[in-house]
């Protein structure tokens, strides 16, 4: 009897952690799944609400990088290209995407855009502000990115996002512990949904089903989610057991600026160094001490950006650094591997599909657990009219003396 009552005391504090935590902050739950969701196939459904300007349907051979950047400069001439993102290889309807400081000149307060070019034609299909929040069509899915990070409160909000995952990640556990069955047979329901049933047990058994199904996932997204939301810290700890170095400085090299490289030469050399490898992204200096930053990536790589960083000297055109994993350390490792586990692209497009089922998941569990709470609490209400009820009757045709041994039953 003392362990039944143990556990059973374990099971209440549980049941009770899960309850308010979902009352509280399920919405909010619920939320970050959806618009994590989403943001799995982020790139996706921004060309689909943007076809104009994401997609093209010119046939032909696509432009090469440094052809862009000097579209960039007739058609901006006042601005600086600070980022350039090649269309991918395997969707031929992308464009090349440029990220520009559109008035450099300024010291404070210089806005930055995207700029959209044909990558045929070199044609501008139009650009969009980089750092707007809104609803409509070009800035849906940064908004829904922002809200997803930091709920629209910058720094602030995202230590709002980062302690909410924490109290996500212990709502599962709880609800983990809540299902745990008590016997054998209690295996085989745990993850079965009586549909003959009424709709309170079909919506009990569809939410626990989906944190049991779900559970190793629900803690993955969570606990890499808050990581990233305290990146610095986690990289401090990390580090206390493997070097996780910064990102290199460029050296200064005495060079006039006259007999610097150009992009095209630069572009060509890591082309030779790594002919596997495409060209994700790639990072303008706008000072000497900055370098080129090229993401590279080649089949199997787990990142969007490519696992393969590489620091190029704008002075001399040489390869300086690299970071791959021929020589990150292991600390390194774990936080590259951060970001494609949260998710999805660990895994392929198996873990892509994996984490967007998550996140509906997370969308449904609020709704279908807050109808049970409703209904049992009705449930438990009426039961305590109906026992209040039989406690004051007062039958006329009984004697006051059988009346309290009939009555015992109910005290």
């Amino acid at each position: 009897m003392p362990a039944r009552s143990t556990q059973a005391s374990s099971r209440g504090y549980w049941r009770n952690l899960h309850r308010w935590l979902g009352l509280f902050i399920g919405a909010w739950f619920a939320l970050v799944g959806f618009s994590g969701s989403l943001l799995v196939y982020e790139d996706e459904i921004d060309a689909w609400l943007n076809p104009r300007l994401l997609t093209h349907a010119s046939a032909g051979t696509h432009l090469p990088p440094h052809a862009i950047l000097a579209r960039v400069a007739d058609e901006f001439p006042l601005a600086r290209a600070e980022r350039l993102r090649p269309p991918r290889q395997y969707n031929p309807e992308e464009v090349y995407r440029v990220l520009i400081k559109v008035a450099p000149h300024m010291r404070t307060g210089s806005p930055r855009a995207e700029a959209m070019f044909n990558p045929v034609s070199g044609e501008l299909l139009g650009t969009r502000e980089a750092e707007t929040i809104g609803i409509t069509r070009p800035y849906w899915m940064r908004t829904l990115y922002e809200f997803h990070r930091n709920v629209l409160l910058g720094n602030f909000g995202s230590n709002i996002v980062g302690l909410a995952g924490l109290l996500l990640m212990m709502s599962a556990i709880s609800g983990a512990f809540i299902a745990w069955p008590r016997n054998r047979s209690g295996w085989r329901r745990l993850i079965g949904v009586k549909l003959r049933a009424g709709l309170t047990r079909v919506l009990f058994d569809v939410h626990r089903s989906s944190g049991v199904v779900l559970f190793s996932l629900l803690m993955l997204a969570t606990v890499t989610g808050s990581t990233l939301v305290y990146v610095n810290y986690a990289r401090d700890i990390v580090g206390v057991f493997s070097e996780v170095a910064p990102f290199p400085v460029i050296p200064w090299r005495e060079t006039p600026t006259d007999n610097w490289p150009s992009f095209e030469h630069i572009n060509a050399r890591v082309r030779t160094e790594y002919p596997q490898h495409a060209m994700v992204e790639i990072h303008i200096p706008s000072k000497p001490t900055a370098g080129y930053l090229f993401h590279l990536k080649r089949q199997g790589d787990v990142h969007r950006l490519g696992d393969t960083t590489v620091w190029v000297h704008p002075g001399s055109g040489d390869i300086l650094f690299e970071r791959s994993s021929r020589n990150r350390t292991a600390g390194e490792s774990v936080m590259h591997w951060l970001f494609p586990l949260h998710s999805g692209t660990a895994f392929g497009e198996a873990g892509r599909i994996a984490m967007f089922v998550t996140g509906i998941a997370m969308l449904l569990m609020f709704p279908t657990g807050l109808w049970v709470w409703l209904r049992k609490r009705r449930a438990a209400e009426f039961e305590t009219t109906r026992r209040t009820r039989l406690r004051n009757q007062q039958p006329s045709n009984e004697q006051p003396g059988t009346m309290g041994s009939r009555h015992g039953a109910f005290e």
